[in-house]
């Protein structure tokens, strides 16, 4: 469990030698000493109470709590992520230590790796043996965060291959889709360096698309819809707009009503239109509230109570 009550703070029987303590987690006071309980009920306490900064300070005190800070960590994975962040934000207690940082991350990772640290993944994968490559060990958030510390040489010398590298690692075998949708904006945008492609970024968008990103399904329909990186197609372009639009994404909303309204892809209706732009109005989307007034006469028959809507 992760350390999270409030600070413990411990009486020292000599003035003498009261350690000097850093949150930077450097050096050591071997001759200091506390008050004398079992090892492993001191060590219990300290990683159930204190945090993060104390267990730094503490490592400081005497040579058998060096490594306090990692033996709370090993507790879990969800502490030692945290451990992992707050080493990276400088929180918690903590000074920023981005190399310390970086090795969490590679620990929580899970995966094998070749000698320049790049995820080794094979090739020839196909859905049969999906899950031979994809280990129960692997954490696909700390893979992302990889990722993000090589495209800005956080801990690690910058490098965008590895970068991209990591992503594609977070997505493949962490089954992790937020990691493919930021794939698709690296590609669609030229982030950190890496080329321009909107044919990759189209092709990750549809990976994490179809597994249910909604932010994803909402940029795929703006792709048909534009034909970018993808044959345009307005009845697919509809097609993801309405999915995203179901999931709850606002402006994919205005999208569906703005295609019933010019008939793209679906039958000219500006019944159903007002219909969707309502629906996207009452969640504050302004162009909707604007699509409302401009169709009020037919707004106000399809919708009861819009014309409130409009007076706010």
């Amino acid at each position: 469990m992760r350390p999270v009550l409030p600070t413990l703070f411990f009486q020292m029987l000599s003035d003498d030698t009261q350690p000097v303590l850093s949150a930077a987690g450097e050096g050591e006071n071997d001759s200091s000493t506390t008050v004398e309980i079992p090892t492993e009920l001191l060590h219990r306490c300290l990683i159930e109470y204190a945090d993060w900064g104390d267990l730094a300070k503490l490592a400081n005190v005497q040579k058998g709590w060096s490594n306090i800070m990692y033996e709370a960590a090993n507790e879990s994975q969800e502490a030692k992520w945290q451990l992992a962040q707050n080493l990276l934000e400088g929180s918690a207690g903590l000074e920023q230590n981005f190399d310390m940082a970086f090795r969490l991350l590679s620990e929580l990772a899970g995966v094998e790796t070749d000698d320049n640290n790049m995820p080794l993944q094979h090739d020839n994968q196909t859905a049969e043996n999906d899950t031979v490559t994809t280990s129960t060990a692997c954490f696909s958030p700390a893979m992302q965060a990889m990722a993000k510390c090589y495209f800005e040489g956080t801990g690690v010398v910058m490098n965008k291959d590895a970068g991209v590298a990591w992503l594609k690692a977070a997505s493949e075998m962490g089954k992790n889709m937020d990691a493919a949708h930021d794939l698709a904006l690296v590609y669609e945008y030229g982030r950190h360096g890496v080329e321009n492609d909107i044919f990759a970024a189209s092709e990750w968008l549809t990976k994490a698309a179809t597994a249910g990103h909604v932010e994803a399904m909402a940029e795929l329909g703006l792709c048909y819809e534009l034909g970018c990186g993808v044959e345009q197609s307005d009845t697919d372009a509809l097609d993801w707009y309405m999915k995203a639009a179901e999931a709850g994404h606002v402006t994919s909303k205005f999208s569906v009503a703005e295609a019933f309204e010019e008939a793209r892809g679906v039958p000219q209706s500006d019944e159903e239109a007002c219909l969707w732009y309502y629906k996207a109005a009452i969640e504050g989307d302004h162009d909707s509230k604007m699509a409302l007034r401009r169709l009020e006469e037919i707004a106000r028959i399809v919708v009861p109570g819009v014309r409130a809507l409009l007076d706010v």
